[in-house]
């Protein structure tokens, strides 16, 4: 059984759409980067619950190894993934277990960045392209979050980013391996508060635009 806790938004997918309608447009895809190392720390089922967390529907970035392995896990954890295909030429296209083939698009991948997360603070200008944008796993739900705040308020978007780029510059290594340990249900998250607080201040971003910006598809 997995130990992933799905956590319930506090408000309706659609609360914030009543005020007025979007200002701006969404067009990229978010597709997640993952590490077949992960998978086999903490095992399939945990790992493809987690996955859904981003998304019913979630756009994945693997090696044909782990695509198996998740493939093989999607009805149990209730996941409907396709996987990213890099062309090779700046583009890739989403492929599908049945068999099918989406269009190709332009790819651009924030997790090459990741040292000093000068790509990723252009995240916002990135949404309105038609394009695939690679996360990694660590940062999935808060741009996730972000992306669907964008739309209707493009300033606190930014704000919500700036707050992701400062505590993400913050944690190290050991930071991100105790915030897995919480995702992954291994230890309780308000442990780390006296002992890690980089590391729960993190992982207190995410929940906090978990809960209140939810994904309108799920």
């Amino acid at each position: 059984m997995a130990h992933i806790e799905r956590m319930q938004t506090e408000c309706p997918p659609d609360a914030h759409k009543v005020i007025r309608p979007p200002e701006n447009e969404v067009n990229a895809l978010l597709c997640v980067k993952l590490d077949a190392a992960q998978c086999a720390h903490y095992g399939q089922a945990d790992f493809c619950s987690m996955l859904g967390l981003m998304s019913k529907h979630p756009q994945l970035v693997c090696d044909e190894e782990l695509k198996a392995v998740i493939v093989a896990g999607a009805a149990e954890a209730e996941l409907e993934p396709s996987f990213l295909q890099l062309d090779g030429d700046g583009t890739g296209h989403l492929t599908y277990p049945s068999g099918a083939v989406g269009e190709a698009l332009p790819v651009v991948d924030l997790t090459q960045d990741d040292a000093n997360l000068t790509q990723s603070a252009g995240f916002l200008e990135l949404l309105g392209t038609k394009q695939f944008i690679i996360v990694d796993a660590e940062a999935m739900l808060i741009l996730r979050s972000i992306s669907t705040v964008y739309p209707w308020d493009k300033l606190l978007a930014g704000d919500y980013l700036r707050q992701y780029l400062k505590a993400r510059a913050e944690v190290s290594a050991e930071d991100l391996g105790l915030f897995n340990d919480v995702r992954f249900g291994r230890i309780d998250g308000f442990s780390l508060k006296s002992t890690h607080p980089v590391a729960y201040h993190y992982l207190q971003l995410e929940r906090k635009l978990f809960l209140q910006y939810p994904d309108d598809e799920d």
